[in-house]
């Protein structure tokens, strides 16, 4: 029995994605005739951020408790140390069990690791569904390991590197993944929008990003499953679980037009109800082509931008011509199409300059209504240009091990730390560059999230409008901010930049404050409770008066997924923010309208506090116009109907 293990990782998420990788190398050795159990640690310790020696004893228990004699472990950068642990603490338990680690990473560091980590007996290099049954073979016959090649080995305490495997040329001759290893699929899914399956739709990148170790380990060979072997992958897991949500697997899934035309062709021929998400490039495409794959069922598709900068583009071999980027995303959220944007900060050639152009495609993007834009930290992945060009010049930063999301999410221990501190090779990732500013890096990193999403169009026009370039609005926030919260509270930046907005010269802080008293205003009402009240103490949520129009700022453009826009009427000069039923099938809507001097008058006192039955009643006792009683209940009685008229009440 052959075991294949996947180790704990990202553990800031509640839920993980099954381990695909290992289902294919299961198939690859149930072919072989061999029997094949799965352990998925990141689906049993999700959640889990500290791994002591008590835990790691108790891992390690629950894997020796299997009877299997073969360890297979797979290992990404961001949780290569913690299997690295679990690994040793296997070979403590039962010096007998041979352990095998594989991936990407180990595959660049495999020397370095068998070097340092006696408990790893041998590394599979680059891809394992032929290299992993055939050592399996090599060590059951005693014939010498010299013949079997992609792996790594020791040999009478030398560290043997054998000759790498050539890829494989046609996917399709490999077995279907080993799905039926899954015990209970629904584990891995704790929401509706959670339940998609992975299924691998090809390997290879045929670029040459210097910061990507991906295509150099796939010998940059592009290479597809056909149209028919993908569908019926998606058929099977369709059958055996009901899933008709996927993500294709596949670095560049849209390189080959003629292929992705012909799978969505395929795929619309048998008339599956099944919806996918893909990778691609904004570059070597154009909007017919979105326009088939989400005809197709295509509703998500990842772009790696990398940077804002058309100098940074070119140095480090994306070459993405950013207006076109720009254009590209923006007609395809037009169209419906879900697309996430990511970028990376930390280049060494990097200027300020260049970093803030970088935020600012990510502020233009959020501004067209791209709602899921990433932005990371470079990790120096082993077997990357970047990586051979720098690894004379790394620096180890701890402050780094926390804020790059490309690590893990673990609290390190001190046996880690000492790892990382002493094998740099090994553990690049968790370096940076001494030609980097990290300082400024990781206040980047701290505040993007919280004021990019909520602040964005403050952000955008401090650049352009104040000249406040980012990274100084970034400083002047961090330096008011205690830096080692966790997340700073959005209030309390809202605060902060309307500070910064007070300093400005009067025509721009006008139009400034307007920006930032909206999103403040779509701020407290995203945090607010939806749920249903009593309706007898209905009150507006928001009202402002901008000191420009509604339409000149087109502030309510794009709005917050969760809020849907109802335009008002004729003047634009008021602004109430809702939590209403009023429109059917929605949430949470904002409404951008006139009103009339009394009904602000009244929505003012009930934001203070009052209630409004008691302040029409009030105000109905000052009217100098209502001489008698009568005439006081029929001025409250048209007052009551029209704000239900206009619905500025809510609940």
């Amino acid at each position: 029995m052959i075991q294949l293990i996947c180790p704990p990782y990202n553990a800031a998420v509640d839920t993980v994605d099954p381990p695909l990788n290992l289902l294919v190398l299961g198939a690859a050795l149930l072919e072989a005739g061999y029997g094949v159990c799965l352990t998925d640690l990141a689906l049993l310790y999700s959640g889990t951020s500290h791994f002591d020696t008590a835990a790691l004893a108790g891992i390690a228990r629950l894997i020796i408790g299997k009877p299997s004699r073969v360890l297979g472990f797979t290992a990404m950068c961001g949780n290569y140390s913690i299997a690295l642990r679990i690994a040793e603490e296997c070979k403590r338990l039962d010096p007998d069990r041979i352990i095998i680690l594989g991936g990407p990473h180990a595959s660049f560091v495999a020397a370095e690791t068998l070097t340092h980590f006696p408990a790893i007996d041998y590394i599979v290099a680059g891809e394992g569904e032929l290299t992993l049954p055939e050592l399996i073979a090599v060590l059951e016959s005693g014939h010498p390991l010299s013949e079997v090649e992609g792996i790594c080995f020791r040999e009478e305490g030398t560290i043997r590197t054998n000759p790498p495997r050539p890829i494989l040329r046609n996917l399709d001759d490999t077995p279907f993944p080993a799905f039926h290893l899954i015990e209970d699929i629904e584990a891995y899914f704790t929401t509706p929008e959670s339940r998609f399956f992975p299924v691998e739709a090809g390997r290879g990148c045929p670029f040459n990003c210097s910061f990507c170790s991906t295509s150099t380990f796939f010998s940059r060979k592009y290479r597809t499953k056909s149209p028919a072997r993908i569908i019926a992958e998606m058929r099977y897991v369709r059958d055996r679980w009901g899933i008709t949500h996927f993500s294709l697997t596949h670095d560049n899934f849209t390189v080959n037009q003629k292929f992705v035309r012909q799978f969505c062709r395929e795929l619309l021929d048998c008339s599956e109800p099944f919806t996918w998400s893909c990778s691609s490039r904004t570059d070597h495409v154009n909007i017919e082509l979105f326009e088939v794959m989400m005809q197709a069922g295509c509703n998500g598709v990842f772009f790696g931008i990398e940077s804002g900068s058309q100098p940074i583009q070119q140095v480090i071999g994306k070459k993405l011509d950013l207006n076109q980027a720009y254009e590209l995303l923006r007609e395809l959220h037009r169209l419906g199409l879900s697309c996430t944007a990511s970028f990376i900060t930390g280049f060494p050639e990097e200027t300020t300059e260049d970093l803030n152009q970088t935020l600012d495609m990510i502020v233009r993007l959020l501004s067209i209504g791209i709602a899921d834009v990433q932005l990371h930290q470079l990790s120096l992945f082993p077997g990357t240009q970047l990586f051979d060009a720098a690894k004379g010049s790394l620096v180890l930063d701890e402050q780094f091990w926390s804020t790059n999301d490309m690590n893990s999410d673990f609290q390190l221990s001190g046996i880690e730390k000492n790892w990382i501190a002493s094998y740099p090779q090994i553990f690049s990732n968790y370096y940076s560059l001494r030609s980097v500013d990290t300082h400024t890096l990781h206040r980047i990193r701290k505040l993007y999230y919280p004021l990019a999403r909520s602040f964005f169009r403050t952000l955008y026009y401090l650049n352009h409008l104040a000249a406040v370039p980012y990274t100084r609005t970034i400083d002047y926030v961090s330096a008011r901010l205690d830096m080692h919260e966790a997340t700073p509270p959005e209030a309390e930046l809202a605060l902060i930049l309307d500070e910064l907005v007070q300093g400005l010269v009067p025509e721009t802080g006008r139009v400034l404050k307007d920006f930032l008293s909206y999103e403040r205003a779509v701020m407290e009402l995203m945090q607010q409770d939806t749920a249903p009240q009593d309706t007898t103490a209905m009150k507006p949520v928001k009202v402002m008066q901008p000191y420009y129009s509604i339409p000149a700022l087109k502030l309510h453009s794009p709005l917050p997924a969760e809020l849907e826009l109802a335009e008002g009427h004729e003047d634009w000069i008021l602004l109430v923010l809702e939590s209403a039923p009023a429109l059917e099938g929605r949430r949470r809507y904002v409404r951008v309208m006139s009103m009339d001097p009394l009904s602000i008058a009244i929505i003012q006192q009930m934001e203070d506090g009052s209630d409004f039955r008691t302040v029409v009643h009030n105000l109905a006792l000052e009217n100098p116009f209502a001489a008698s009683e009568q005439d006081r209940q029929e001025w409250i009685s048209r007052v009551y109907d029209h704000f239900h008229t206009h619905e500025l009440l809510t609940s």
